[in-house]
């Protein structure tokens, strides 16, 4: 089984606000040391729609965990990683069969790259402290008109426990956290 670690999205127009910022840049970064140290590949995401205009401050991704030189990036313009992308051929390339999630947003992008690596049949490992959103409340609506505040950590908190629930044939789903995580 060949792991490989996909950093998504992890760019300045979807961290500056993020819940605990700080700490999840920060154990992402030990994971990317981790995987660099035990030959486990590192795959970037970028996001390429709306305010992530390339080359705009929003588009760039962070500062401390910045892909190094000739390191993969895959650039997107949809939520989920692999929609309209190269990402599944580079996985193939590479022999991946389980993929390490971590990045940002939690709501977004997170979530539906892990929602379509068990659906491609990848062992899909969230790492449930390594992925971040805007702190919100967002007033989300519901169908009788109402809404319902939904903040940052109602958001990790759901989906983490989505992808822990979610079940495909012959795939393992784990959620652990940065310590725990495993190549």
């Amino acid at each position: 089984m060949t792991t490989a670690l996909l950093v998504i999205d992890v760019q300045q127009g979807n961290t500056a606000e993020a819940y605990d910022r700080a700490g999840v840049i920060a154990r992402i970064r030990g994971l990317i040391d981790r995987a660099r140290a035990d030959d486990v590949p590192v795959i970037w995401v970028q996001h390429e729609a709306g305010p992530f205009v390339p080359g705009s401050e929003a588009w760039q991704i962070v500062e401390e965990v910045r892909p190094g030189e000739g390191d993969p990036v895959v650039a997107k313009t949809y939520l989920d990683s692999f929609a309209g992308t190269d990402l599944r051929a580079r996985l193939d390339a590479l022999g991946v069969t389980r993929l390490v999630l971590c990045g940002a947003a939690t709501d977004a992008c997170v979530r539906s790259t892990a929602a379509r690596s068990q659906v491609e049949g990848y062992d899909t490992v969230l790492v449930a402290d390594g992925h971040t959103t805007d702190e919100g409340p967002w007033p989300l609506p519901l169908p009788d008109g109402s809404t319902v505040p939904v903040g940052a950590k109602e958001m990790i908190a759901f989906t983490n426990f989505f992808v822990a629930d979610t079940e495909y044939p012959g795939i393992t789903t784990e959620v652990v956290t940065a310590e725990e995580v495993t190549w």
